[in-house]
């Protein structure tokens, strides 16, 4: 295993030092100013509630322009052949070399949250760690390109021998796609969201598993009776924020069917593929405003207590539980 690692894109110069990082100041506050939050549309107003409402707020002066980035980007999360991490990764060297704190801040609840851990998080940002084969191609392909907007050829062959073709117009369109973002949120002058970190620092978060159920207060520890139906109470944990949802739950004739709500971003959507076996409970929502994204939530239930992980299609796994609060 050691033999396979290399320090390829280690070089004299720390990773979080981009070209011309210094040369122009970034702006300290936005150069345009964010549209309130009651001028945004029905759909904007809810991406908002979810995530990232800075840069929404400041594309939606030109609602067009927004639209067609989210569904760019969209395609490039949820319909990409490269691994999440990969991406994930990529983004962060973008960032850095692009000296974007605002790109750097989203993603780094998002490289947590697929299995990129803290310690190689801080090891990016200075430039000190030992990567696999592909993980430095990658990483050097982000170099060349931020250098000079070309692969070099020891980066396409160290590509090519790790990447296929596909993979490696993926790549080389989420590297251009991200490198368009820092341009516009530096010169626009997007600030992150409080209490996400800033260029280089990294967040703790812990692994993604389950939290650990409430003792059962059934006979010998076993897990009481499944009873599904009623309204729950959930906490959906994200690196980046906590959220929370309205569980209606019904089980009829055998089939499992109701209604997922964040109220806060004002979503509700409909439970389908819903499964029970055991005491354990499957099923999915599907959001497809302001674009698509299935969640598959995979729980054990155990008297009024619900806990399992939810996996987010394109974006990672996270754990989730909670409690019935009320009958049907």
């Amino acid at each position: 295993m050691e033999d396979e690692m290399k320090n390829k894109s280690n070089d004299a110069t720390p990773a979080s030092v981009g070209p011309g990082r210094g040369a122009i100041q970034r702006p300290t506050e936005p150069r345009i100013p964010l549209m309130d939050v009651s001028a945004l549309s029905e759909e904007q107003r809810t991406m908002a509630a979810i995530g990232a409402s800075s840069v929404l707020r400041m594309l939606a002066h030109r609602g067009d322009l927004l639209a067609a980035w989210l569904e760019f980007g969209a395609h490039l999360t949820t319909g990409g052949r490269v691994s999440m991490r990969t991406r994930e990764l990529l983004i962060l060297r973008v960032a850095l070399r692009s000296s974007c704190e605002y790109e750097w801040a989203n993603h780094v609840p998002g490289a947590l949250s697929t299995g990129i851990t803290a310690a190689e998080i801080a090891s990016l940002a200075q430039g000190t760690d030992s990567w696999s084969d592909a993980d430095a191609a990658v990483l050097d392909l982000v170099d060349d390109l931020c250098a000079d907007d070309c692969a070099s050829e020891k980066t396409w062959k160290a590509l090519t021998a790790m990447y296929d073709e596909g993979e490696i117009i993926e790549l080389l369109m989420l590297i251009g796609f991200y490198r368009m973002n820092a341009g516009f949120l530096n010169s626009l002058g997007v600030l992150a969201e409080p209490g996400r970190p800033r260029l280089g620092q990294g967040m703790s978060y812990e692994t993604s598993v389950p939290p650990q159920r409430p003792t059962s207060t059934s006979t010998a520890g076993a897990l009481a009776e499944v009873k599904l139906d009623g309204i729950w109470h959930l906490k959906f944990y994200h690196p980046a924020a906590t959220q929370e949802l309205r569980l209606v739950l019904v089980m009829k004739e055998g089939v499992l069917s109701g209604s997922g709500t964040n109220e806060a971003a004002g979503i509700t959507v409909p439970i389908s593929e819903g499964k029970v076996q055991g005491h354990q409970v499957t099923f999915t929502t599907v959001m497809t405003k302001p674009f698509q994204v299935t969640i598959t939530w995979d729980g054990i239930v155990d008297g009024d207590f619900l806990a399992g992980t939810a996996r987010i299609s394109g974006v990672g796994s996270f754990p989730f539980d909670g409690t019935r609060i009320g009958e049907i």
